[in-house]
């Protein structure tokens, strides 16, 4: 079958990471790590796994970064995570049992492993937190897209445990199903800090499929609460409008202390660096970019005793916190998803997912592009360039047999 597959060799790294400063086209090139291949299925890792037919897959950002070798080689995580593997997490499909249509939970958890008793973390649904993605019946790591016995869904097909498949309702389309990933990844960083309930503003920081999936979650839970959006001008602007934004504000650091400023009515403090920064301001940022400029900005303009969420993950480098202490600031990690509790109920995100669907939330706009799967390279440089492109959720729909 055909499959993007990422192998992990330090020379081709080298080679696509000199070539891409040149033209970002070597990151895709050949001699690049990512590529491509006819392969051959892998065994299924027990009896409990079914094969499924990919219908299409959601580019991710975390591919492209993958891909584009946006990251650092002390990151933590390449603790969790085992090569060669066919990347892709983000998956609608048909069981090849039984043809029903169904959606992917790629997290590699206790189940899926093989593990009974489960850890006390997937016991409470919370499986980005569980205690054996080193063991069991897979290599190490946590999710279906960066394993080596468990191919991931930018594929022709794909396998997974039984209890990773939810079944889709008649009334979701593929389209919007195949977003319940990354929203479900933005409901647990909502549910992570709920806004207060006094009317006090939250701002959503970011421009793409998070951000976008934030503001509509806000909007749809919570519709009293007025939902500020940081994000791109133009078409990123009139989105994050079109799905609930109040106010589409810029981006940039300064021009954004400053418009938070004025909305509030805060007095800027300015010091020697001529950064200014505010005593108040929204009280929860959610924050779906995860730079350093974003989260110094953050701690810049939240209300004092405010709260950050960090949902979005880019390297790391040194950034100016000293608000966070004077303003004792809480500041919030968000992961991934698993059971989660919504008005009383507490079910998996999907599901819940499945039930705003019902009740009129629509994301599918966020879906700019779609390409084949043997023309993945125009779509990882779709969302590369996405300045240019205006790609925000980008598709691949591999060749149906």
């Amino acid at each position: 079958m055909k499959a993007l597959v990422f192998r992990h060799n330090l020379a081709s790294e080298a080679a696509a990471a000199v070539g891409g400063r040149v033209d970002k086209r070597a990151f895709v090139a050949r001699f690049a790590p990512a590529r491509l291949e006819d392969i051959e299925e892998l065994p299924l890792p027990g009896d409990d796994w079914v094969r499924v037919q990919t219908t299409i897959s959601g580019l991710c950002g975390s591919d492209v970064k993958q891909i584009v070798l946006n990251g650092a080689r002390d990151n933590p995580l390449t603790a969790l995570v085992s090569f060669p593997h066919v990347l892709g997490h983000e998956a609608v499909g048909r069981r090849a049992d039984t043809g029903q249509r169904v959606l992917l939970n790629p997290w590699l958890s206790c189940g899926p492993r093989g593990i009974d008793p489960p850890c006390a973390a997937c016991k409470d649904g919370r499986y980005p937190w569980c205690r054996n993605f080193r063991w069991g019946n897979l290599p190490v790591s946590i999710h279906i897209g960066n394993c080596a016995a468990a191919s991931g869904a930018h594929a022709e097909r794909f396998a997974a445990h039984a209890s990773q498949l939810f079944p889709i309702p008649d009334g979701v389309s593929d389209d919007a199903a195949v977003l319940a990933d990354p929203v479900s990844v933005s409901l647990r960083s909502v549910l992570l800090a709920p806004p207060p309930g006094d009317r006090q503003p939250v701002l959503v920081y970011g421009s793409g499929t998070l951000a976008f999936a934030a503001i509509a979650l806000l909007r749809h839970l919570y519709p009293d609460t007025e939902v500020w959006a940081a994000t791109r001008p133009g078409a990123r602007a009139e989105l994050a409008v079109r799905l609930g934004a109040q106010a589409a504000l810029s981006s940039a650091p300064d021009e954004l202390v400053a418009q938070v400023a004025h909305r509030t009515g805060a007095t800027p403090l300015t010091p020697w660096s001529k950064r200014d920064w505010l005593q108040d301001g929204p009280a929860v940022v959610y924050d779906m970019i995860g730079s350093t400029q974003t989260v110094e900005t953050s701690l810049r303009l939240l209300a004092t005793g405010g709260t950050l969420v960090i949902s979005g993950v880019e390297p790391p480098k040194r950034f100016e916190w000293t608000p966070l202490y004077f303003k004792e600031l809480h500041v919030i990690g968000s992961n991934g998803f698993g059971v989660e509790e919504v008005g009383g109920v507490a079910k998996h995100a999907m599901e819940h997912y499945f039930d705003f669907v019902a009740d009129g939330l629509d994301l599918t706009p966020v879906i700019t592009h779609r390409f084949p799967l043997d023309r993945w390279d125009e779509a990882v440089l779709a969302v590369k360039n996405a300045r240019r492109t205006g790609a925000v959720k980008v598709l691949l729909e591999p060749a149906q047999s």
